[in-house]
Order: structure tokens, then C-alpha cells, then sequence
């Protein structure tokens, strides 16, 4: 992100797209490519945040999923373990990843590989169990 964003932006720019992923998730899609580049933001004091590429939307549930989606920094760590049965909480995920990128102003999770970024993500999260 080249420009901070106050406390306010991002509380706007997170709940509008939060409310697109959960539009599209209410409706049965997983987006499963959300990265900052996928929200285009307009306006000045007024912002408003529209969801862009669907390349890589699909219906959620049932059949196998492609195991390589997402764009790295913000993919879940299912995704990152090459899992072929995931949900819609990789886009959940990635939102989260969003928000903190705005507030730290830097990706929470800049991994340079599938290893490292699976490192990265369970140094901050801690390891399941």
C-alpha cells in the first residue's frame, strides 16, 4: 500500500468489502484471489469499495478445488499446504490480511515461498493443536 489510510478509512474499506465477500458467499461463490490489487477504492472522504477480478471465483462446496489459488501473501495456510478441500474462510483469511496490512502499513505475511510463508503465518498464529 503506497498511501496510510486513518483508523476510519480502514474501518470503511473493511466493512465494504467485507459485505462483498459475504454477498458473494451468501450466494454460494468463494472469490479465492482477494489481495488490496481485487478492491478498487474511489473517492476522497466518501470512499467506496468496489470487488474486481473474478479469474478465479467458483461455487463453494462439493467437488475438489483447484489447490493453487490465491495470490501468496494472502493465502490461507490450508492453501498453502496444497489443500484440495478447503471453504470459504480462505477469503475470510485474506481479509484479515488486508486489514493488517492497512493498519501496519506492510503485508503481515510476505513470504518469498510456499515453505516461508507457511513459517510466517504460524510464527504469528501459532501452530494448530
Amino acid at each position: 500500500m503506497d498511501n496510510a489510510f486513518t483508523a476510519q478509512e480502514i474501518k470503511s474499506i473493511m466493512y465494504q468489502a467485507i459485505s462483498a465477500i459475504a454477498y458473494m458467499h451468501q450466494k454460494g461463490y468463494m472469490h479465492r484471489d482477494v489481495k488490496p490489487e481485487n478492491f478498487l477504492v474511489t473517492g476522497t472522504g466518501d470512499l467506496q469499495v468496489k470487488l474486481a477480478d473474478f479469474g478465479l471465483a467458483k461455487k463453494g462446496g462439493g467437488s475438489r478445488m483447484t489447490e493453487y489459488v490465491s495470490t501468496r501473501w494472502y493465502r490461507a495456510p490450508e492453501l498453502a499446504l496444497r489443500s484440495n478441500s478447503y471453504t470459504m474462510s480462505v477469503d475470510v483469511f485474506a481479509l484479515g490480511c488486508i486489514m493488517a496490512e492497512m493498519f501496519l502499513n506492510r503485508p503481515l505475511f510476505p513470504g518469498t515461498s510456499e515453505q516461508d510463508q507457511l513459517t510466517r503465518i504460524l510464527t504469528v498464529l501459532g501452530t494448530p493443536g
